[in-house]
């Protein structure tokens, strides 16, 4: 079985960062210094499509910055794996320029033909928040039984355009993408070296992309599709969230032969600083060994994995070497975990 070695990573983020005053949250109630302060969002960006942005050509930009940073040539990639969590496609670059709106065919395919893979076979997958997470396994499983040698993983997330801005929930999300490539590992330096999931969906709908009216309609509003956080959402995720994620963690932890004190780092996704600070605590995790990004960029769903991954791997928190833990928690609700021992990996 061959090694999997993480071997670059990139993001891209909107050009236009919006603080927590911003006019386009005028419609928005109930506003108070303690929503903010529980939820630690003080910006985020959403994309403009009159400049051209979207969850396609951010992620062009971004997987054409990664291939040339690597040296990897378009037609050398064996497998595309695209994950996207709004159900609306809005673009499909110069394969299809016509083309606007729609539900599918999904990314893999585009992006695929719009970055040159030849040979690349395209895939799309889904599980939300923890998308980032499944994409590398189903990567380094197929680079472990010999079927690939590279594969680009992508996640890209044109949330606002789901988003209500009449509901209090819209000022926590963001969007922005992410682009990763795994490869064949030469030696023991690096590895995927267990991974462990779960899911439970008793509360399955307490967050939803679902067809409905704002939820303070002006005029003659129409329905249409929303992200939707149940009325009780804050205290029902409050019930289960927190201890879940550490449970997916154990079980990892357990498969790779290791205890939280033998990891160095922790990447968690990023909801509210309130669970990722409940799941630190839950697997022992000291407040140096992981970080809060949601600050900064707001809740970008699946990217908030790999650009949380990314940050420490810039700032220098997270070194050649170190065995780190990657997880979190999927609306619907599912629970990731893996055990990482990184190598070299290029942050471009």
């Amino acid at each position: 079985m061959h090694k999997v070695k993480l071997a670059a990573i990139t993001c891209e983020l909107p050009a236009r960062s919006y603080e927590n005053d911003d006019p386009v949250f005028a419609a928005v109630p109930d506003l108070s210094e303690s929503w903010w302060q529980f939820w630690g969002v003080n910006r985020r960006g959403y994309f403009d499509p009159r400049n051209g942005e979207n969850e396609f050509s951010l992620v062009v930009r971004a997987a054409e910055r990664l291939l040339r940073s690597s040296d990897t040539a378009p037609d050398s990639v064996d497998m595309l794996i695209c994950s996207a969590s709004s159900p609306i496609m809005t673009d499909a670059g110069d394969v299809l320029p016509d083309l606007r709106g729609r539900l599918y065919p999904r990314m893999a395919n585009v992006l695929s033909k719009q970055l040159g893979l030849s040979r690349a076979l395209p895939l799309d997958s889904q599980m939300e928040c923890a998308s980032f997470l499944l994409n590398l396994r189903l990567a380094a499983s197929m680079i472990r039984q010999g079927k690939a040698e590279k594969v680009l993983v992508v996640c890209s997330e044109y949330i606002s355009n789901l988003l209500d801005f009449t509901s209090r929930t819209s000022t926590l999300f963001a969007d922005g993408c992410a682009v990763a490539l795994l490869t064949r590992g030469d030696d023991d330096s690096c590895d995927l070296l267990a991974s462990a999931e779960h899911s439970d969906a008793t509360f399955y709908e307490v967050a939803t992309g679902r067809w409905r009216l704002p939820e303070n309609p002006a005029g003659e509003a129409r329905p249409r599709l929303y992200f939707s956080l149940f009325s009780d959402g804050q205290n029902k995720m409050a019930s289960f969230v927190p201890t879940n994620v550490p449970i997916a963690m154990r079980r990892a932890l357990e498969k790779a032969g290791l205890g939280s004190d033998e990891i160095d780092y922790f990447v968690f996704h990023q909801p509210a600083p309130f669970l990722v600070n409940a799941w630190a605590e839950g697997i022992g995790a000291r407040p140096d060994q992981y970080q809060l990004t949601m600050g900064d960029t707001g809740v970008m769903i699946s990217v908030s994995i790999p650009y949380t991954l990314m940050t420490g791997l810039r700032e220098g928190k997270i070194r050649p070497g170190d065995r780190i833990v990657m997880a979190g928690a999927a609306t619907g609700w599912g629970f990731a975990a893996q055990v990482w021992r990184l190598g070299e990996v290029l942050v471009c």
